[in-house]
């Protein structure tokens, strides 16, 4: 590098502090890079260190700064922008900053050497996200008791309880669930009672002691027992499928008994977890995989196992652990209000409340069966707060982009609406459940003999008809696959390829994961064995068996070919599904797409129909999604991957019984199951109707009739979504590169006063499209009915205060509390709703004042079409045996 002429220049530091006026050759402004003698870490200001090291390791960072040296320091950076140019989650600020750094030192400025080693050192020993740093430890102890009779005990015991609990609420909207951030905090006086009455008997087993008490319960042995809980909440990926063909509600077939119910449930899990090894190359390793989701779990874990240092931020001097207890009690009986004292506060649609009775004011702002449309205060609920996005740990740029993307939707069910396009306006404008043309719940009974469709007896009721929501909830669904699949394997190749092609060396040379990693968390992964692809392999062969038994001994109609078939759909499409997931936080399944395929190939077969869904949407590309988070969050840890394998298989195969005995539970003691108007809010809104309406349309219809005759318009939506992702693309990869061109020759020819217009206007308009996410704002237009806008802006509200502005301007403050918080809350909503189901929601008794009743009192509660049903026919649509 040649030396810089003497020159004066203006830089920032680091940290957003003051600008200087310094020389680039003043010795004591800035340092010489010919030796690595000096202590640039002795220029961190303290506030600044906080940021990098919050976990205390701030020695362990200057020792990395001070032992750098300057062409060491300028290559990592040089590879680190490279590799990140195309990651949504590196940090804007420090991507620009390193791309002054290597424009060397004069044109830098003050604190060149110190910037560029500080940001050198987070690449290669830290982490460039702030809030992997905030859970993160970058020294490892192999040797710390992991695998314990008691961790195993206390995970598997508490994944017992997270499963009754998961399964229990799953048919309740909004849903209650423990997560394991949740479960951390409930476990952990468990293990600290077990540590101080156990006794420390133990064999020897393989020249390895294990003790029933083998000294002070560790971190690691915390987090590994989560990981035991934590896959055990997923269990209920079958259970829709067993309450759409089990409850009389729906089809009410006799067949589905326990024994069914075990079976089913029972593969799906062995099958996802087989094709978690398949994933695991695109969602664990990559260091851009950083799973914003898990990180409030490893947040809660650090704050209950390790001391902390006494100090102040902002004033605010409490530990992690009693700022946890604070909270989740004051939210545990603060819920009581909203759950059941003042439920208005829950679903809180104030607006309509001015004229109850009006159409459109309940259509637009109505929080049950409206859009939820302009009411900035729709809830004091925390559990309706966060139902839709995870506001205290997605990134704040997804969160937004779907918010505005479902602003987007809501307008769009407006059209569908107001024009009656398939008949929506005599139906509630946004419902997942289907209706006849009479405008009540559709009986499919009424239609099927022998599981099949009956035509006579279809032209003699009613093809199901759907909400203007539901209607662009399913077209939205056809948009996202195409732009996904591109977006995604276009956007992203260059990781994506890189774990393609190391998947086929791990399989055909043995390559380890964890080879060439670059990043800390891989490299210090590196010590302990991995995981066979083999392993999982057996796992999913054994669980394809296990599927193909099944088919054969139950009455189905369901041919074996269909397994692998939607095996086949999965191992393409669920890669950029999971990778999506991994970066963004959101978590989404190949329903929609498998259920055109299926509705195609197996018209009028609700059984297989309903099969496919289970095993191709859930079983696969979700379940093995969520197991994959739990290798991450290992990975995260340190937890040896083998542990993580053995705690998985071994908590799956326990927890399936609990499932389905709390299935049978549910179905056989909950009154009013399924309902619209059950009390304690179990009307299966997001899990039975809406399989149960897909299945109308995709099973027992096909999906010949829905997109050639019913619903034309569907069959489009993979054309819109690929023209989607094909203009995104093009605009994001060519754009940067000639619109500034472009406008300095608007600049030019334009008159200044138009000029300036343009640059208030379309420009900046034009600017944003070159890094928005178009998968994101997909997302968000198609997340309607149930769900609607009053269930996303207070999530909106709460990820910009927690997710945007927090970080800016309390980035210390954020680090300690914010994943504390998210948790404590969650935590004290469960146990409050499940006291409260328990208490006087079993056996309910009802508390009827104005605060229970105000919310459904009005047209918003009633659910009407803005047309009336004609009353000479009594029913809407086609002419009774001219139905297509």
């Amino acid at each position: 590098m040649q030396p810089p002429r003497p020159t004066v220049e203006i830089a920032e530091d680091l940290d957003g502090g003051t600008t200087r006026r310094v020389s680039s050759h003043d010795p004591e402004k800035i340092q010489s890079s010919a030796g690595t003698s000096q202590r640039f870490s002795e220029q961190i200001p303290h506030e600044m260190l906080e940021e990098l090291a919050p976990n205390g390791e701030g020695d362990y960072i200057c020792e990395k700064v001070d032992n750098m040296t300057e062409d060491e320091a300028i290559a990592i950076v040089q590879e680190s922008v490279r590799f990140h140019a195309d990651d949504w989650n590196f940090p804007s600020e420090m991507r620009e900053r390193m791309k002054r750094l290597l424009d060397g030192p004069k044109a830098y400025g003050e604190f060149y050497d110190r910037d560029l080693r500080i940001d050198a050192t987070l690449m290669r020993y830290s982490s460039p996200y702030p809030g992997v740093r905030a859970v993160q430890e970058l020294k490892d102890d192999p040797t710390v008791p992991i695998e314990t009779i008691r961790a195993y005990f206390l995970g598997v015991a508490w994944a017992v309880i997270g499963t009754f609990m998961s399964t229990f609420f799953n048919s309740r909207f909004p849903s209650i669930g423990l997560s394991g951030s949740v479960i951390q905090i409930l476990l952990f006086p468990c293990a600290k009672l077990l540590e101080w009455v156990l006794p420390d008997w133990g064999i020897t087993v393989f020249g390895v002691r294990h003790s029933l008490n083998p000294g002070p319960w560790t971190f690691k042995e915390q987090m590994f027992a989560t990981i035991c809980y934590n896959i055990a909440i997923y269990t209920t990926n079958s259970y829709g499928m067993i309450l759409v063909q089990r409850m009389d509600v729906f089809y009410g077939h006799q067949f589905v008994n326990f024994g069914y119910q075990l079976m089913l449930t029972l593969f799906v899990q062995l099958m996802g977890m087989g094709f978690a090894g398949y994933l695991r190359r695109f969602s664990v390793y990559p260091v851009k995989a950083l799973w914003p989701t898990i990180l409030p779990t490893i947040a809660m874990n650090r704050a209950l196992t390790r001391p902390e240092p006494k100090e102040n931020i902002y004033g605010w001097t409490i530990s992690r652990y009693r700022f946890f207890y604070i909270c989740t009690v004051s939210m545990a009986i603060y819920y009581w209000f909203p759950g059941y004292l003042f439920t208005a506060l829950s679903t809180f649609n104030w607006m309509t409340w001015i004229a109850p009775n009006s159409v459109v004011l309940s259509l637009l702002t109505g929080s049950i069966t409206g859009l939820g449309l302009f009411n900035p205060i729709t809830t004091f609920d925390w559990n309706v707060a966060t139902s839709s996005y995870a506001a205290l740990s997605q990134p704040f740029f997804a969160t937004c982009t779907m918010y505005f993307g479902g602003i987007l939707g809501g307008l769009i069910i407006l059209s569908i609406y107001y024009k009656n396009m398939n008949y929506t306006a005599f139906l509630p404008i946004n419902s997942s459940s289907a209706f006849a043309n009479d405008g009540t719940p559709y009986q499919v009974q009424k239609v099927v003999v022998d599981n099949k469709l009956d035509q006579n007896m279809y032209q003699n009721y009613s093809p199901p008809f759907y909400s203007a929501g539901y209607i662009l909830t399913v077209g939205a669904n056809f948009c996202f696959y195409p732009v996904y699949f591109l977006y995604i394997m276009v956007n992203q190749w260059k990781t994506i390829g890189q774990a393609y092609v190391d998947f086929y060396h791990g399989l055909r040379y043995g390559k380890g994961n964890y080879e060439n990693a670059m990043d800390v968390h891989s490299r210090l992964m590196a010590q302990y064995p991995e995981v066979p692809d083999w392993w999982f392999l057996i796992i999913l062969v054994g669980a394809i068996v296990v599927s193909v038994i099944f088919l054969k001994i139950y009455p189905l109609d369901t041919p074996v070919w269909l397994v692998f078939l939607v095996i086949g759909i999965n191992l393409v499409f669920a890669v950029p599904l999971s990778f999506l997931s991994a970066t963004t936080g959101t978590n989404l399944g190949l329903g929609a797409l498998v259920q055109v395929i299926t509705g195609f190939l197996l018209p009028g077969n609700t059984n297989a129909f309903l099969f496919a869904q289970t095993l191709g949407s859930w079983a696969l590309a979700g379940y093995g999604d969520n197991m994959v988070q739990d290798l991450k969050m290992g990975h995260y840890v340190r937890i040896p991957p083998r542990a993580v394998f053995r705690s998985q298989i071994g908590t799956i195969i326990i927890t399936v019984f609990v499932a389905v005995g709390t299935q049978d539970f549910i179905m056989n003691n909950v009154k009013g199951l399924c309902t619209p108007n059950q009390p304690s809010r179990f009307t299966c809104a997001n899990d039975g109707n809406p399989l149960y309406a897909s299945s109308l349309m995709w099973g027992l219809l096909g999906s010949d009739r829905m997109f050639n005759s019913l619903y034309p318009l569907f069959k489009w939506c993979f054309l819109i979504g690929t023209c989607i992702a094909l203009a995104f693309l093009f605009g994001q990869t060519y754009g940067p590169r000639y619109l500034p061109g472009v406008k300095e020759k608007l600049r030019c020819n334009l008159a200044p006063r138009t000029f300036v217009m343009l640059d208030r206007t379309l420009f900046p308009f034009v600017a944003s499209l070159l890094w928005l996410n178009p998968i994101l704002v997909i997302q968000g237009v198609q997340h309607w009915a149930p769900s609607n806008m009053s269930y996303k802006t207070p999530g909106f509200i709460l990820s910009y205060v927690f997710m945007y502005w927090m970080p800016k301007h309390r980035l210390a403050w954020w680090e300690k509390y914010n994943y504390v918080l998210s948790a404590a809350l969650t935590a004290g909503v469960a146990v409050s709703g499940l006291i409260i189901f328990f208490a006087v929601g079993y056996n309910p008794k009802k508390l009827e004042w104005w605060g229970n009743t105000v919310s459904g009192a009005g047209v918003d509660g009633r659910g009407t079409g803005i047309l009336e049903i004609p009353k000479d026919r009594g029913y809407f649509g086609p002419e009774k045996g001219t139905f297509p």
